[in-house]
Protein backbone atom coordinates (compact mmCIF):
# COMPACT_ATOMS: atom_id res chain seq x y z
CA UNK A 1 0.00 0.00 0.00
CA UNK A 2 1.56 3.09 -0.89
CA UNK A 3 2.27 5.68 1.03
CA UNK A 4 0.98 5.08 0.83
CA UNK A 5 1.51 1.72 -1.52
CA UNK A 6 -0.35 0.43 -4.78
CA UNK A 7 -3.18 -1.17 -2.96
CA UNK A 8 -3.78 2.14 -1.40
CA UNK A 9 -3.20 4.25 -4.70
CA UNK A 10 -6.50 2.24 -5.74
CA UNK A 11 -8.51 3.40 -2.76
CA UNK A 12 -7.05 7.01 -3.37
CA UNK A 13 -8.71 6.88 -7.01
CA UNK A 14 -11.76 5.33 -5.61
CA UNK A 15 -12.21 7.78 -3.48
CA UNK A 16 -11.51 10.58 -5.51
CA UNK A 17 -14.68 8.96 -8.18
CA UNK A 18 -16.67 9.54 -5.51
CA UNK A 19 -15.41 12.37 -3.35
CA UNK A 20 -14.46 15.82 -4.29
CA UNK A 21 -10.57 16.19 -4.78
CA UNK A 22 -8.50 17.80 -2.45
CA UNK A 23 -6.15 21.26 -1.60
CA UNK A 24 -2.58 21.72 -1.46
CA UNK A 25 -0.63 21.11 1.13
CA UNK A 26 -0.65 24.79 3.41
CA UNK A 27 2.80 24.71 4.00
CA UNK A 28 2.15 28.28 5.71
CA UNK A 29 -0.63 28.09 7.77
CA UNK A 30 -1.18 26.21 10.95
CA UNK A 31 -1.07 21.94 10.37
CA UNK A 32 -4.09 19.94 10.40
CA UNK A 33 -2.27 17.22 12.50
CA UNK A 34 -1.50 20.45 14.75
CA UNK A 35 -5.19 21.07 15.59
CA UNK A 36 -6.73 17.32 15.08
CA UNK A 37 -4.31 16.19 17.20
CA UNK A 38 -4.13 18.97 20.36
CA UNK A 39 -4.78 16.34 23.02
CA UNK A 40 -2.14 14.44 21.51
CA UNK A 41 0.60 16.62 21.37
CA UNK A 42 -0.60 18.12 25.02
CA UNK A 43 -0.03 14.22 26.50
CA UNK A 44 2.98 14.26 24.65
CA UNK A 45 4.18 17.30 26.67
CA UNK A 46 4.07 15.11 30.08
CA UNK A 47 5.11 11.76 28.89
CA UNK A 48 8.55 10.46 28.07
CA UNK A 49 10.74 11.78 25.12
CA UNK A 50 8.92 10.12 22.27
CA UNK A 51 10.59 8.97 18.62
CA UNK A 52 11.19 11.07 16.04
CA UNK A 53 8.98 11.13 13.32
CA UNK A 54 11.77 9.90 11.18
CA UNK A 55 12.66 7.11 13.82
CA UNK A 56 8.66 5.92 13.33
CA UNK A 57 9.33 5.85 8.82
CA UNK A 58 12.56 3.63 9.95
CA UNK A 59 10.38 1.16 12.23
CA UNK A 60 8.27 0.68 10.01
CA UNK A 61 10.31 0.11 7.13
CA UNK A 62 11.58 -2.85 9.65
CA UNK A 63 8.22 -3.67 10.20
CA UNK A 64 7.13 -4.47 6.73
CA UNK A 65 10.01 -6.63 5.83
CA UNK A 66 13.40 -4.09 5.73
CA UNK A 67 14.90 -2.51 2.68
CA UNK A 68 16.31 -5.55 1.18
CA UNK A 69 13.34 -7.81 1.04
CA UNK A 70 11.05 -4.91 -0.94
CA UNK A 71 14.14 -4.30 -3.10
CA UNK A 72 13.97 -8.06 -4.38
CA UNK A 73 10.69 -7.08 -5.40
CA UNK A 74 10.19 -5.53 -8.68
CA UNK A 75 6.74 -6.14 -10.07
CA UNK A 76 2.79 -6.95 -8.35
CA UNK A 77 0.05 -7.72 -9.98
CA UNK A 78 -2.99 -7.74 -7.12
CA UNK A 79 -6.80 -8.83 -7.28
CA UNK A 80 -9.41 -8.57 -4.87
CA UNK A 81 -12.98 -7.15 -4.44
CA UNK A 82 -14.66 -4.27 -3.60
CA UNK A 83 -17.85 -3.26 -1.76
CA UNK A 84 -19.11 0.10 -1.63
CA UNK A 85 -22.11 1.00 0.09
CA UNK A 86 -25.63 1.81 -1.68
CA UNK A 87 -24.32 -0.69 -4.21
CA UNK A 88 -25.52 -4.35 -4.11
CA UNK A 89 -23.11 -7.00 -4.93
CA UNK A 90 -19.13 -7.30 -5.16
CA UNK A 91 -17.09 -5.44 -7.47
CA UNK A 92 -13.34 -6.67 -8.34
CA UNK A 93 -10.42 -5.32 -8.77
CA UNK A 94 -7.47 -5.85 -11.03
CA UNK A 95 -3.81 -3.95 -10.15
CA UNK A 96 -0.56 -3.98 -12.19
CA UNK A 97 2.99 -2.24 -10.48
CA UNK A 98 5.93 -2.00 -12.16
CA UNK A 99 9.74 -0.65 -10.83
CA UNK A 100 10.39 2.13 -11.04
CA UNK A 101 7.04 3.85 -10.68
CA UNK A 102 4.43 2.37 -13.55
CA UNK A 103 0.82 1.37 -12.27
CA UNK A 104 -2.53 0.77 -13.35
CA UNK A 105 -5.50 -0.29 -11.37
CA UNK A 106 -9.32 -1.46 -12.91
CA UNK A 107 -12.16 -1.30 -10.25
CA UNK A 108 -15.34 -3.13 -11.81
CA UNK A 109 -18.55 -2.42 -10.35
CA UNK A 110 -21.35 -5.01 -10.03
CA UNK A 111 -23.67 -2.22 -11.63
CA UNK A 112 -21.06 -2.60 -14.41
CA UNK A 113 -19.60 0.78 -14.19
CA UNK A 114 -15.63 0.41 -15.07
CA UNK A 115 -13.02 2.95 -13.72
CA UNK A 116 -9.46 2.54 -14.17
CA UNK A 117 -6.70 4.86 -12.97
CA UNK A 118 -2.80 4.61 -13.64
CA UNK A 119 0.54 6.37 -14.14
CA UNK A 120 2.58 6.15 -16.66
CA UNK A 121 5.74 7.43 -15.16
CA UNK A 122 5.99 11.01 -16.09
CA UNK A 123 2.09 11.46 -15.23
CA UNK A 124 -1.05 10.15 -13.50
CA UNK A 125 -4.71 9.52 -15.45
CA UNK A 126 -8.13 8.48 -14.56
CA UNK A 127 -10.60 6.82 -16.95
CA UNK A 128 -14.63 7.31 -15.42
CA UNK A 129 -17.41 4.96 -16.23
CA UNK A 130 -18.27 7.28 -19.46
CA UNK A 131 -14.63 6.10 -20.68
CA UNK A 132 -13.34 9.79 -20.69
CA UNK A 133 -9.77 9.92 -19.65
CA UNK A 134 -8.13 13.06 -18.10
CA UNK A 135 -4.93 14.09 -16.87
CA UNK A 136 -4.83 14.30 -12.71
CA UNK A 137 -3.74 17.60 -11.67
CA UNK A 138 -3.21 20.05 -8.59
CA UNK A 139 -2.42 18.26 -5.02
CA UNK A 140 -3.92 15.00 -6.31
CA UNK A 141 -1.41 15.03 -9.24
CA UNK A 142 1.45 15.45 -6.68
CA UNK A 143 0.43 12.96 -4.16
CA UNK A 144 -0.02 10.39 -6.99
CA UNK A 145 3.61 11.08 -8.54
CA UNK A 146 4.85 10.76 -5.07
CA UNK A 147 3.05 7.62 -4.16
CA UNK A 148 3.58 5.95 -7.36
CA UNK A 149 7.00 4.76 -6.66
CA UNK A 150 7.30 1.12 -6.64
CA UNK A 151 8.87 1.30 -3.46
CA UNK A 152 7.40 4.52 -1.98
CA UNK A 153 6.79 2.12 1.40
CA UNK A 154 10.49 2.15 2.32
CA UNK A 155 10.80 5.70 1.07
CA UNK A 156 8.17 7.24 3.48
CA UNK A 157 10.90 9.64 4.45
CA UNK A 158 12.00 10.75 1.00
CA UNK A 159 8.16 10.99 0.08
CA UNK A 160 7.62 12.92 2.98
CA UNK A 161 10.36 15.98 3.42
CA UNK A 162 9.17 17.07 6.38
CA UNK A 163 7.56 14.75 8.79
CA UNK A 164 6.34 15.55 11.84
CA UNK A 165 5.79 13.85 15.18
CA UNK A 166 2.41 14.85 16.57
CA UNK A 167 1.99 12.21 20.09
CA UNK A 168 0.77 9.22 20.93
CA UNK A 169 -3.25 8.60 20.44
CA UNK A 170 -5.97 5.79 20.91
CA UNK A 171 -7.27 5.37 17.14
CA UNK A 172 -9.65 2.14 16.25
CA UNK A 173 -8.89 0.97 19.66
CA UNK A 174 -5.08 1.05 19.02
CA UNK A 175 -2.30 3.09 20.76
CA UNK A 176 -0.68 4.95 18.01
CA UNK A 177 2.03 7.23 17.22
CA UNK A 178 1.13 9.62 14.95
CA UNK A 179 2.58 11.38 12.10
CA UNK A 180 1.98 14.29 10.34
CA UNK A 181 2.97 14.12 6.62
CA UNK A 182 2.60 15.68 3.04
CA UNK A 183 3.76 14.93 -0.23
CA UNK A 184 5.00 18.52 -1.60
CA UNK A 185 2.28 20.43 -3.22
CA UNK A 186 -0.16 17.20 -2.08
CA UNK A 187 -2.45 16.65 0.54
CA UNK A 188 -2.22 17.37 4.28
CA UNK A 189 -2.38 13.44 6.22
CA UNK A 190 -1.39 11.88 9.06
CA UNK A 191 -0.14 8.43 9.41
CA UNK A 192 -1.02 6.30 12.51
CA UNK A 193 1.62 3.55 12.97
CA UNK A 194 0.75 0.48 15.64
CA UNK A 195 3.24 1.45 18.75
CA UNK A 196 3.76 -1.99 19.45
CA UNK A 197 4.31 -3.62 15.95
CA UNK A 198 4.99 -0.41 13.83
CA UNK A 199 2.74 -0.93 11.45
CA UNK A 200 0.54 1.95 9.11
CA UNK A 201 -3.01 0.95 10.23
CA UNK A 202 -4.48 4.63 9.30
CA UNK A 203 -4.44 7.44 7.39
CA UNK A 204 -6.43 10.97 7.58
CA UNK A 205 -6.55 13.53 4.18
CA UNK A 206 -7.47 16.53 4.90
CA UNK A 207 -8.22 18.98 1.59
CA UNK A 208 -8.29 21.68 3.96
CA UNK A 209 -5.32 22.22 6.41
CA UNK A 210 -6.94 24.52 8.92
CA UNK A 211 -9.94 21.49 9.39
CA UNK A 212 -9.98 19.82 12.71
CA UNK A 213 -12.00 16.58 10.52
CA UNK A 214 -10.01 14.90 8.05
CA UNK A 215 -12.01 14.14 4.44
CA UNK A 216 -10.96 10.84 4.27
CA UNK A 217 -10.14 8.21 6.46
CA UNK A 218 -8.27 4.93 5.08
CA UNK A 219 -7.92 1.88 6.75
CA UNK A 220 -5.15 -1.06 6.48
CA UNK A 221 -4.58 -4.03 8.05
CA UNK A 222 -4.79 -7.91 7.82
CA UNK A 223 -1.17 -7.77 7.03
CA UNK A 224 0.18 -10.92 5.71
CA UNK A 225 3.91 -12.36 5.07
CA UNK A 226 4.90 -12.15 0.84
CA UNK A 227 7.66 -13.00 -0.55
CA UNK A 228 9.80 -11.83 2.47
CA UNK A 229 7.47 -8.38 2.93
CA UNK A 230 4.63 -8.07 4.96
CA UNK A 231 1.58 -6.24 3.21
CA UNK A 232 -2.10 -5.37 3.94
CA UNK A 233 -4.76 -7.74 2.39
CA UNK A 234 -7.63 -5.56 3.58
CA UNK A 235 -8.55 -1.53 3.67
CA UNK A 236 -11.48 0.82 3.65
CA UNK A 237 -11.74 4.56 2.82
CA UNK A 238 -14.39 6.55 4.57
CA UNK A 239 -15.67 10.20 3.63
CA UNK A 240 -18.84 12.56 2.62
CA UNK A 241 -21.33 9.76 2.83
CA UNK A 242 -18.87 7.25 0.74
CA UNK A 243 -17.54 3.70 2.59
CA UNK A 244 -16.20 1.39 0.24
CA UNK A 245 -14.39 -1.88 1.79
CA UNK A 246 -11.28 -3.81 0.01
CA UNK A 247 -10.02 -7.09 0.04
CA UNK A 248 -6.82 -8.45 -1.47
CA UNK A 249 -7.55 -12.21 -2.94
CA UNK A 250 -4.03 -12.75 -4.64
CA UNK A 251 -0.67 -11.09 -4.91
CA UNK A 252 2.15 -12.03 -7.19
CA UNK A 253 6.04 -10.57 -7.42
CA UNK A 254 8.40 -10.39 -10.04
CA UNK A 255 5.95 -11.13 -12.63
CA UNK A 256 6.22 -10.21 -16.41
CA UNK A 257 4.39 -7.32 -16.82
CA UNK A 258 3.75 -5.94 -20.76
CA UNK A 259 3.33 -2.55 -21.94
CA UNK A 260 -0.03 -3.40 -23.24
CA UNK A 261 -1.01 -3.92 -19.88
CA UNK A 262 -0.18 -0.65 -18.19
CA UNK A 263 -1.17 1.20 -21.07
CA UNK A 264 -2.88 4.53 -20.92
CA UNK A 265 -6.22 4.16 -22.41
CA UNK A 266 -7.83 5.57 -25.06
CA UNK A 267 -11.19 7.91 -24.89
CA UNK A 268 -14.39 5.30 -24.45
CA UNK A 269 -12.04 2.60 -24.44
CA UNK A 270 -13.63 0.72 -21.89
Amino acid sequence: MRGLGAWRAVWLAAAAWLVAAGWACAQSQPAAGAQANSGAQAAAASAPALPTAQQILDHYTQAIGGRAAWEKLNSRVSRGTVRIEGIEGTGTLLEYEKAPNIQLSTMTLQNGYVYRDGYDGKAGWEQDPTGKVKDLKGAREADRSALSDFYSEINLGKIYPHPKMIGQKTADGRLAYVVEACVPGGQQRLLYFDAESGLLFRTDLFENPLSPTPTIVERQDDYRDVDGIKYPFRGSVQGRGVNIQFRITSLHHNVSITDDEVARPLANSN
